[in-house]
């Protein structure tokens, strides 16, 4: 069915005013195509959440580095089933490599779920297609990478916006889109070993139809106190381990290997695929 789904938008060559550079320096700099593409990207989300009555766009004033950015933010609520909406959230644009990737992948599922609500079905889904503004607005000028800068609770309106966001919401599960620039098949970390046989492994089985997949596609990481302590003091995008009940944390690595619009298309299956197959586990949970 996957195969069968048409991004109707197109995501190069056109423009939006998602970053907002105040000064001359900045507003000189010439925009690399990466950006170009982002903007754009950003551009088809905020117009299709203007006409639509499940898909939301807000933008989040933000200072980082001396630059004032907004921070896109977009939520949808697929069909309601029953009970609570399960809350998930989207994460793309971490690195300046590979950026645009994660952020075509939510679009493209963003625009898909919105045009067929039941294609997000008692989900919340909570997207953040670019979390690093500065690195990839501002190549040229130099701040602490997000990472550190989110270790070390910097005061910067970005690391306050994504601390508060991951506190508020208190997110059921948290999905990373990434590109590995070194990889030549599609792999995926993930803290649940029941996840990793029942959501993560029958994914693959799609987007192997894709791209190659890893021989051992699926790293099982720590999810103890211990590990989750040690991850928030890396800047690691996660809640503060104090949060109860955790979240399962996921994250996507598309191959660099591939083409733009393999890598793109890959993880936008992934994506889909998981909430497909979480939903089904969580139907089934009583026979696990």
């Amino acid at each position: 069915m996957l195969e069968s789904i048409s991004f109707r938008y197109r995501y190069v060559g056109m423009t939006a005013t998602a970053f907002k550079p105040t000064t001359p320096e900045s507003a000189a700099e010439p925009p690399t195509q990466g950006y170009t593409a982002a903007k754009g990207l950003l551009k088809i989300l905020f117009e299709a959440s203007s006409r639509s009555e499940s898909l939301m766009g807000t933008r989040h004033e933000a200072q980082v580095g001396g630059c004032d950015f907004d921070i896109p933010k977009l939520m949808l609520l697929g069909a309601r089933g029953s009970g609570q909406p399960i809350r998930i959230a989207l994460f793309a644009g971490l690195e300046d490599h590979g950026a645009v990737d994660g952020m075509a992948a939510i679009t493209r599922l963003l625009i898909q779920a919105e045009l067929n609500p039941t294609l997000a079905q008692d989900y919340a889904i909570f997207a953040y297609p670019l979390v690093n503004v500065f690195e990839y607005r501002s190549p040229r000028r130099q701040i602490e990478s997000f990472d550190r800068r989110f270790a070390n609770e910097h005061l910067d309106g970005d690391v306050r916006f994504f601390r508060t966001e991951l506190r508020k919401w208190h997110f059921d599960g948290m999905l990373t889109l990434r590109t590995d620039p070194r990889a030549e098949s599609f792999r995926a970390t993930v803290r649940s070993h029941l996840l990793a046989k029942e959501v993560i492994q029958p994914t693959f089985d799609v987007v192997k139809r894709v791209v190659p997949v890893n021989r051992r596609p699926i790293k099982v990481r720590p999810s103890d106190m211990r590990a989750r302590l040690a991850d928030y003091a890396e800047g690691r995008l996660t809640p503060p381990p104090e949060i109860r009940p955790y979240p399962f944390e996921m994250e996507l690595f598309a191959p660099g290997a591939a083409s733009q619009e393999l890598r793109i298309r890959s993880l936008f299956v992934a994506a889909h695929e998981i909430l497909v197959n979480y939903r089904r586990m969580l139907s089934h949970a009583p026979n696990i």
